[in-house]
């Protein structure tokens, strides 16, 4: 961002005047975001943690105001962004000639280099249907370029400017190596490649020049250098690639140079050297489709001198056409393949809809036409069958279809299909009140069966004196219907949802599943189908939560937590303190749903903290998210739902007896189960292969690494510090060091040095343990330091559950007791031996010893490999294996079936 001194020399240069200056501090440059951004139907939203601007900043679409943010990040015209600015008033005049005002906010307040201003920004594709709607706010000009004339007039009001920008604006190869190389982007003046590296990798570049990317990396595995160092060099500028033109994601397509000087050279060395052009067959004429550099482009005009061509984004293009030419002899211009040409022909529609008893009729007249065509019509004079004029009549058909397709077999197929009386046998008048009968008496939410609305309908008929149509002509138009609409007003948008054709997304606008690992991931949790007992007691504690991450580019299970709690934010730090664990890192952009704990001021908070970017899928369209629900489905179905006290059979519950009932059969207990589970994604699901890869999750994952680099840069060491920074903390984020040292929750927390500072009322950052409440952590003198509770032999290994349901509990027994009742930790300590007998405090004590010694298993283990340490004593079944054989035997079998993976949308 820009320093105030900076800004004032921006304003000063650009000739922004002082009440402008005013304006842009007091409402835009110091002031919050206008609103909390959401995204609307079949749109992600999310935070991105902009490295330029040190803040996060909002955008709400995917495809538009989320390319649009890293375009302005990456940007070095750009000084400063800020999202969701302050409303502006729009003043227009509305149809009937009346001056309105609107207060409206527009996506971002940009500051460049030589101006700042407003800008908007809209889907291309969309814009000629937006403006239709609001006719008074967007208009094309001349260019075919957008704007907002009510907004640059209130721009121009304050020596600022308004623009309009669509996707059109966006190079979707740049914006794609943008995201590939963000971790690099971000560390770029902290990152350094080693002289002896840089050489030995330009020595390579040199003896080989445009060398691809993958040929280069490949070439590391004998080398000092690695993918990292590559990357690196790219982003500093002491490699070159053109990465307005090429995905690195691909790496066999990128082509790899000293410098951009090299490239050029490269390149007019091979023109010299080209002798014979290539042959490239194309039809060159207007209408014509050619792809050039990744993109379809359409031919509108062919002059003498130039081609002008339009893309499939709209975008406009002309060019000399001796260029034209040179790019098609140099394969850089290609024409339609067959399979292209093949997708619109009209040749193609008649012989598939054709019957094999119209191809016995063409062939025995083919028969005769090619007779008549190679002797005249000699033998037909006297024949009976077929007589001259039919093969004359077959003849004429013959020739009119091969001047018009260029094969006269298709005129000689019979057109049986098309005889009968086409025309419509009831008037519009009862078509038009059938037609509303449908929409506005069966396509609502009372949900009326077809023969109630056809009797109403029937009625009003005869009424009118019109001939009604049938009962199943009538169902028959209900049935031709757009059935995902139909289901909408019927059943609601969710059930409209499972109808509704999904749509796979093929553009460039981003790629579908990450380019590499870690890039996306997918972050949520479900309710396991197995019901789980106390493995000091054996009592049954009801089914576990399970959180899961999922990498998307390789489908391999990246973290995981088995809880009793339902989830929250607690859920999400311990995946990431599990993935860190395992990894040394945390996803760069982490789809989550809308769940209350993906909105927790700790969850973004920790987000932010490491620059990771949450993408938030659009309420009620599990679709965005399939690749983790049908992981969930695997892991149920090939795994839970095969083990005893799995709650399949609660399905039909009214069949359910006490012998068969689950809490009666259940033997695992919590930390058993997390051995399990580490042992299935990790060795069974990992290593079996993936029908959507053709290859392992984990070799997927490997593989993706060596190409796209390991980022040992982003690597985030595992030790105290950073489990700190994984626990929550107070409201305000602070507290004040007082003489009984400082209050978290209720509690005082003590450390021995608050001694000789605890009477300057110093407010410092606190942090404190859900898990073991008698903990807490304070940041004094640039560490944290580690505070006990005054009650610490009470509340040891209390988890914050237990503190909010004790809490809970003491508000309740002293609600009509006294107004000035206040809880403090010497209240709670005496509470505490008074609901020891409290029979729901003793089923969530057990629950959250059971989640301690899973956690004791996994989070202190430093060697990576979990181990059950304490958890035998269970008795049904201590003479099996901590394992996945802890599967019923009768249900499990060792072969690829069993762990099919689900398909994915």
């Amino acid at each position: 961002m820009l320093t105030e001194f900076e800004f004032l020399m921006w304003c000063e240069k650009n000739n922004i005047a002082k009440k402008s200056q005013e304006y842009i501090n007091n409402n835009i440059r110091f002031a919050q975001p206008a609103r909390r951004v959401g995204g609307g139907s079949g749109s992600t939203s999310g935070r991105y943690p902009s490295h330029k601007m040190g803040v996060t900043i909002q955008w709400e679409s995917g495809k538009v105001e989320g390319p649009a943010v890293l375009m302005l990040e990456n940007d070095e015209d750009v000084l400063e962004y800020y999202d969701q600015p302050n409303k502006i008033k729009l003043e227009y005049m509305d149809h009937n000639g009346r001056n309105r005002g609107t207060l409206y906010t527009p996506d971002f307040f940009v500051i460049r280099t030589n101006g700042a201003g407003w800008e908007e920004w809209k889907p291309n594709d969309n814009m000629l249907k937006i403006s239709k709607e609001q006719k008074w706010k967007f208009r094309q000009n001349d260019d075919g370029s957008w704007s907002c004339p009510p907004g640059e007039h209130f721009a121009q009001e304050k020596g600022l400017s308004f623009r309009v920008c669509t996707t059109e604006l966006i190079n979707w190869n740049l914006h794609r190596n943008y995201v590939f190389l963000d971790d690099y982007l971000r560390r770029i003046k902290k990152l350094e490649v080693k002289k002896e590296v840089i050489d030995e990798i330009k020595q390579i570049v040199f003896q080989d020049p445009g060398i691809t990317l993958k040929d280069l990396i490949d070439l590391s595995l004998d080398r000092k250098f690695c993918a990292d160092d590559i990357y690196t060099s790219i982003v500093k500028n002491l490699l070159y690639v053109n990465l307005n033109n090429a995905a690195l994601a691909e790496p066999e397509t990128v082509k790899v140079f000293l410098h951009k000087e090299h490239a050029v050279m490269f390149m007019n060395l091979i023109k010299s050297g080209e002798q014979l052009a290539k042959p490239n067959l194309i039809c060159f004429e207007v209408g014509s489709e050619i792809s050039w550099d990744n993109s379809i482009w359409k031919l509108i005009n062919i002059g003498h001198t130039k081609v002008s061509m339009v893309s499939d984004l709209g975008t406009y293009n002309e060019i000399p056409r001796e260029l034209f030419e040179h790019l098609i002899a140099e394969n850089r211009i290609i024409g339609q393949t067959a399979q292209q040409s093949l997708e619109n022909d009209p040749i193609i529609d008649i012989i598939t809809q054709a019957s094999d008893a119209d191809y016995e009729v063409a062939n025995y007249r083919m028969k005769h036409v090619e007779n008549y065509l190679r002797n005249g019509s000699k033998e037909y004079k006297n024949s009976k069958e077929p007589n001259l004029r039919k093969v004359r009549d077959w003849v004429s058909k013959y020739k009119e279809a091969k001047e018009l397709f260029g094969y006269g077999y298709v005129g000689l197929l019979p057109k049986n299909k098309d005889k009968g009386n086409r025309t419509e046998r009831f008037n519009s008048s009862v078509l038009e009140l059938m037609n509303w009968y449908i929409e506005e008496e069966y396509e609502n939410m009372v949900q009326k069966n077809k023969s109630v609305v056809y009797g109403a309908f029937k009625n009003v008929c005869d009424e009118k004196g019109y001939i009604s149509p049938s009962l199943a002509t009538f169902c028959k138009h209900i049935d031709e219907r757009p059935i995902d609409e139909q289901t909408g007003k019927r059943q609601g948008k969710r059930a409209k949802y499972q109808k509704t054709t999904f749509y796979w997304e093929l553009e460039r606008t981003t790629p579908r599943h990450g380019d590499f690992p870690f890039n996306i991931c997918h972050l949520d949790h479900t309710e396991l189908d197995i019901e789980l007992v106390c493995s000091r007691t054996g009592k049954n504690l009801g089914k576990p939560y399970l959180s899961l991450m999922v990498d998307a580019f390789s489908r391999r299970v990246i973290a995981f937590y088995l809880s009793f709690d339902p989830p929250s934010y607690r859920s999400c730090l311990m995946v990431f303190r599990d993935c860190v664990r395992r990894y040394n890192r945390l996803p760069q952009q982490i789809v989550v749903d809308n769940g209350p704990e993906f909105h927790s001021v700790y969850f973004e908070t920790f987000l932010a903290m490491y620059e990771r970017e949450p993408k938030r899928r659009p309420p009620a369209e599990p679709r965005y998210g399939s690749i983790l629900e049908r992981l969930f489905g695997t892991t149920n179905t090939r795994f839970i739902l095969n083990l005893k006290g799995n709650t399949k059979i609660m399905k039909n519950v009214r069949q359910v007896t006490k012998s068969v009932n689950p809490k009666s059969n259940a033997v695992w207990d919590l930390p058993n189960l997390c051995v399990s589970l580490e042992e299935f994604f990790f060795e069974l699901y990992d290593t079996i292969e993936h029908p959507a890869l053709d290859q392992t999750p984990r070799e997927a994952f490997v593989k993706g690494l060596f190409y796209s680099g390991e980022r040992r840069s982003l690597h985030i060491q595992n030790d105290k510090t950073f489990e700190i920074l994984t626990l929550p903390s107070t409201a305000r984020g602070e507290a004040t060091i007082q003489q009984s040292g400082v209050k978290i929750n209720y509690i005082y927390y003590w450390s021995n040095e608050f001694i000789s500072i605890h009477h300057q009322k110093k407010k410092v950052k606190v942090r404190y343990d859900p898990f073991n409440i008698a903990i807490a952590y304070v940041y004094l003198n640039k560490r944290w330091i580690q505070c006990v509770s005054q009650y610490y032999s009470i509340f040891q290994n209390m988890s914050e559950r237990e503190l909010n349901f004790i809490t809970s509990e003491m508000r309740k027994s002293n609600k009509n007791k006294s107004r000035n009742y206040t809880l403090n930790a010497q209240r709670i300590a005496k509470f505490i031996s008074q609901i020891e007998g409290n029979e729901k405090f003793q089923v969530l004590k057990a629950k959250q010893d059971e989640m301690r010694k899973a956690f004791r298993i996994f989070y202190k283990n430093e060697q990576g490999k979990p181990e059950v340490s304490e958890c035998h004593n269970l008795q049904p079944y201590e003479d099996k294996d901590i394992s996945i054989s802890g599967m019923d035997s009768d249900n499990y079998q060792d072969d690829n079936e069993v762990f099919d993976v689900y398909g994915e949308f």
